[in-house]
């Protein structure tokens, strides 16, 4: 009795034993694998925010644009929502994103009002798709003072200077004429870059010549006019 009694004890004792292994290699299987989950799910992290990052990287001066802004700013919110990356990564991404967006307008502006033949229309896209994107910062402030000046001067003030030459000798002012050669002259308002255009010196010195052709034909016209008042006096003396 005693004897079948230890023949239980000790398969007992085997099965015991043969669970405990079984449990220990299942326990140490999953240890392994979620090491191995956790580091594919840290490169693919790290994966999704590099792509993107130099992505922003290579945005440059000659492919600005704002599609090209939009489609980033999906592309980071995309992969926000799939959890690619936490929301302190996307907060960055968005920051370089900006930072770049907003110096490469400006610099894109830059180019482009330089360029002999202005592309307005891009420069008024870049304009407008920044401050409905970032409001009016300082930065656009100062690119919109730079486009109103040089439309001022290559547009605005030669509009004047036709206006004076077009008003007639009559009604001239020799204020209103040296206040405009001066203001052609030293284009107090432009930037030294935007000078040195040749088509801000075209426009500046065809303004200038008509203005000195127009004074030449007005002292003339005055001189014409003072003859005619003296003879016109002498006549009346002698009469």
């Amino acid at each position: 009795m005693n004897q079948k009694y230890r023949g239980l004890y000790f398969l007992g004792a085997t099965l015991g034993v043969g669970l405990l292994i079984v449990g220990l290699m299942k326990l140490m299987s999953s240890s392994t694998v979620l090491p191995s989950s956790s580091r594919q799910q840290s490169v693919a992290i790290a994966s999704g925010h590099k792509v993107l990052e130099n992505k922003i990287n290579e945005l440059s001066v000659d492919n600005i644009s704002p599609a090209q802004y939009n489609n980033l700013l999906i592309e980071i919110d995309n992969a926000a929502s799939q959890k690619l990356f936490n929301k302190a990564i996307q907060d960055m991404l968005l920051q370089q994103l900006n930072d770049k967006y907003t110096e490469l307008c400006a610099a894109r502006i830059n180019v482009l009002l330089r360029a002999d033949s202005v592309k307005q229309e891009e420069i008024n896209s870049l304009i407008a798709h920044m401050e409905s994107t970032f409001g009016t910062t300082r930065e656009i402030a100062t690119i919109k003072n730079k486009v109103k000046a040089l439309n001022y001067y290559t547009q605005v003030l030669p509009q004047k200077v036709n206006a004076l030459i077009n008003q007639g000798f009559a009604e001239f002012e020799n204020r209103e004429y040296t206040q405009l050669v001066n203001e052609l002259k030293n284009m107090p308002n432009l930037e030294g870059s935007l000078k040195r255009k040749k088509s801000v010196i075209s426009v500046r010195n065809s303004c200038i010549s008509k203005l000195q052709q127009f004074y030449r034909n007005y002292e003339n016209w005055n001189l014409d006019m003072s003859n005619i008042i003296l003879i016109t006096s002498k006549k009346l003396i002698n009469a």
